[in-house]
């Protein structure tokens, strides 16, 4: 309030200076915005290849146990195995009668 009387009272001066003081606040403001962004920007690929990262590196397993002699001797039998497979139907293709005409006026 004392500075705001204190413009009014030494006339256009003080009022320049108010608005560059405004002005200044604004360049701030614009300035921390955009440092904001880039940090957001940066912290959201960080984290991004951080996940890939976490997911492409495979923890390492056991080598699979060898297949038992038991099973690969399965009783094998002379007869020959069919399958049944059925063909995929096929949808009933619409069928269109004649195009009707539209006459304009």
């Amino acid at each position: 309030m004392k500075y705001l009387l204190n413009a009014a009272a030494h006339g256009t001066q003080n009022l320049r200076l108010s608005t560059n003081l405004l002005s200044a606040y604004a360049v701030g403001g614009i300035f921390s915005l955009v440092f904001l962004f880039a940090l957001c920007f940066v912290c959201i690929h960080i984290l991004k290849c951080a996940k890939i990262g976490f997911f492409h590196h495979k923890k390492p397993t056991e080598p699979p146990p060898p297949p038992k002699e038991d099973a690969k001797k399965a009783p094998t039998s002379q007869e020959p195995i069919y399958y049944i497979v059925e063909r995929k139907r096929m949808r009933a293709k619409p069928k269109y009668g004649e195009p009707k005409q539209i006459l304009f006026k």
